[in-house]
Parts: C-alpha cells; sequence; structure tokens
C-alpha cells in the first residue's frame, strides 16, 4: 500500500506539470519522490518529498523536525514537500509554516486498489484526491504565484461541510495549471482535486 500511494503522489504531482520519480528504499535518506518541477514562465526548481501513509493519524511537528533535517542537506533550489493521508495537526501547521526551510504541506487520500479478477486490471488505482495544499514563507520564491481556487461540485450543498464537496483548481499567473498524461502503469485518469474546510 505504501508503495502504491507514493506512486499515485507522485503521478498526481506529474499531472500538474511536475517531472518526479519515487526514491524510496533502505538508502533513501528519508525522501520518497525527487525530481523537477517547470512552472510556466518561472525558473525550474528540484522537489523532494516524504509520504506518510497513515489512515488516521495526523502529522505532528515531530515529523517536520525531521524533515528539516532533511532538507537541510538539499541545494537550495529545493521545494520540500511532506505529504499525508490524514492532514497535518496544528502542531505540525505551525512547524512547517516556521521553518526557514521551504516547505509545502499536501493532504492526499490514500487511493486503494480496485478490486478486480482480472491481471490486466491490477494496476489501476482510485483517482487520487488532494485535500489540501499549504505552503510557507521561504517556499514562496518557488509556488508564490500558484493560486488554489475552491469551487463547489453541487451548488445545493454549498452548507456541507464535507470536504468531498469541495473542489480545488490550481492556477499559475491566472491560467489553470497544465495537466498531462500519467505514467501508463497508474490509471488512465486524471486526479481529483479537492480541498477541506479550514
Amino acid at each position: 500500500v505504501g508503495t502504491t500511494y507514493e506512486n499515485l503522489v507522485v503521478a498526481t504531482f506529474n499531472q500538474l506539470g511536475a517531472a518526479l520519480e519515487r526514491v524510496g528504499g533502505a538508502s533513501d535518506n528519508g525522501i520518497d519522490f525527487y525530481g523537477r518541477w517547470a512552472l510556466p514562465n518561472h525558473s525550474e526548481f528540484f522537489v523532494a518529498g516524504q509520504c506518510k501513509h497513515y489512515e488516521r493519524k495526523k502529522i505532528g511537528p515531530s515529523v517536520i523536525r525531521e524533515w528539516e533535517g532533511v532538507m537541510s542537506r538539499q541545494d537550495t533550489d529545493t521545494l520540500g514537500v511532506v505529504v499525508a493521508t490524514s492532514g497535518f495537526t496544528t502542531g505540525g501547521v505551525h512547524a512547517a509554516l516556521s521553518s526557514a526551510y521551504p516547505i509545502a504541506l499536501v493532504t492526499m487520500a490514500s487511493p486503494l486498489l480496485e478490486p478486480k479478477n482480472t491481471a490486466d486490471d491490477e494496476h489501476l488505482c482510485r483517482q487520487s484526491v488532494i485535500r489540501g495544499f499549504v505552503w510557507n514563507r521561504a517556499a514562496e520564491p518557488f509556488i508564490g504565484r500558484l493560486v488554489i481556487a475552491k469551487k463547489h461540485f453541487d451548488v445545493r450543498k454549498v452548507e456541507l461541510v464535507d470536504p468531498a464537496e469541495f473542489a480545488i483548481q490550481l492556477f499559475w499567473d491566472g491560467q489553470p495549471l497544465p495537466v498531462v498524461s500519467a505514467p501508463p502503469c497508474l490509471a488512465e485518469q486524471s486526479p481529483t482535486v479537492h480541498a477541506a474546510q479550514p
């Protein structure tokens, strides 16, 4: 499940214009994925990321502090991204926002493999779901021009607090962030992006 989640995180970012690869393994030095992100009319930068696949546990400040140690060994043109299935505690968010290192926190639901009986379908996964995306001041030079616009799936349900009722569209300089094809081993579908209420 962990590897599947990491692959889906990589695929989701790649559909948003990045060129990331899963690292993983015993010698990953705390990094689960790495690569570059070239946003329109902006200098390309490196991305190093870590995935935390917990069913219900939110990520606290201790994980962020450990991630700062990883970031201290990266080049200065590297954006650090921590992706978690269940989000982050208030302390975890505050730790990231106050960090001197460029850090983005992404909450992404954990898709499960579809229960299929045919071998051809064994790699097909449910759509990946982003429920939150925040970054600190140090990350501004990397993604500060990124705008996250919230929209509702159904105007009759705008009072509901279920995060699945909200979708976010990523914009860069007023234009929707381009979406490119995902690797063929991951579902043929585009990611669904959702945002939870603050």
